[in-house]
């Protein structure tokens, strides 16, 4: 063959097997990058325009994300659908140019995008749902007078949730979770034992409390002007275990029930207008 047939023939391959199919791939790339950027912007538009990030206003997630260079959530997982859909043009673009093995690990990579983005969701539904659970049980634990803080029952509650969520999420990853659970376990059986006792050691005051609550019903009334003790004031709730008062300070003043019926309850007469 001559040189010239053999020159020839390297330039028709370089043109064919090379420039055509880059060319190809530079044109997938920028239609998927395209794509990838409307898509991503309907998204963030539409998650916008029904507010979800009111959702996690109490959660302390938007604080993170906005630590890390996002605007709120409708940013974070408009990144992941871009991302999900510009990687599909990736492993075309790259199967075009012939880089089978590159190619392969592209789609793996599409194939795994799913996956992180249902992990994220799960991840943040339970971030809401432990914060709206722990925002339901503060008023009833204040009234129960728990011998831990609403707050600290509240913060309990949220984590746990959110725990579950994660522990979720990383099975979707194919993550093995079961050291987690089972140490997650240990530690709720832990706090649950201290909890136990804790509350054993106060049942007997919370008993005597819960079988004054009817007597004091029936001894005074909300709104009224009373002293309890060396506690004057005016009555503002009447609860199963504390009846609280308003003092001349208008500092508020919760007084045990089984204290209230001690003690001899002495009513002001009200005002003669």
């Amino acid at each position: 063959m001559a040189l010239e047939d053999q020159i020839w023939e390297g330039i028709v391959w370089l043109w064919e097997t090379l420039i055509i199919g880059l060319i190809f791939a530079i044109v997938i790339l920028i239609v998927g990058y395209v794509v990838a950027k409307i898509v991503k912007w309907l998204v963030v538009k539409a998650l916008k325009r029904v507010k979800v990030d009111d959702f996690f206003r109490e959660t302390g997630l938007l604080e993170s994300l906005r630590g890390v260079g996002f605007s709120g959530v409708p940013e974070l997982l408009g990144l992941l659908v871009f991302w999900f859909i510009f990687m599909i043009f990736v492993a075309m673009a790259l199967e075009q140019l012939g880089f089978d093995q590159v190619s392969a690990l592209a789609t793996l990579i599409v194939e795994y995008l799913p996956k992180i983005i249902g992990a994220a969701l799960i991840i943040l539904a339970g971030m809401w749902l432990g914060t709206w659970a722990a925002s339901r049980v503060k008023d009833p634990a204040e009234e129960a007078d728990l011998p831990i803080t609403s707050d600290t029952l509240g913060s309990l509650i949220k984590w746990m949730v959110v725990f579950i969520a994660v522990v979720l999420a990383l099975g979707l990853l194919g993550v093995e979770t079961t050291i987690l659970v089972t140490t997650f376990t240990i530690l709720i059986a832990a706090i649950g034992a201290a909890v136990a006792i804790s509350f054993g050691l106060g049942g007997r005051d919370i008993a005597a409390n819960v079988s004054a609550y009817a007597a004091v019903e029936k001894s005074i009334r909300i709104g009224d002007e009373v002293t309890i003790g060396e506690h004057t004031g005016t009555v503002l709730l009447i609860g199963r275990y504390t009846t609280t008062l308003k003092n001349g300070s208008g500092d508020r003043v919760s007084i045990p029930n089984s204290t209230v019926m001690e003690n001899v309850i002495v009513k002001k007469s009200p005002k003669s207008g």
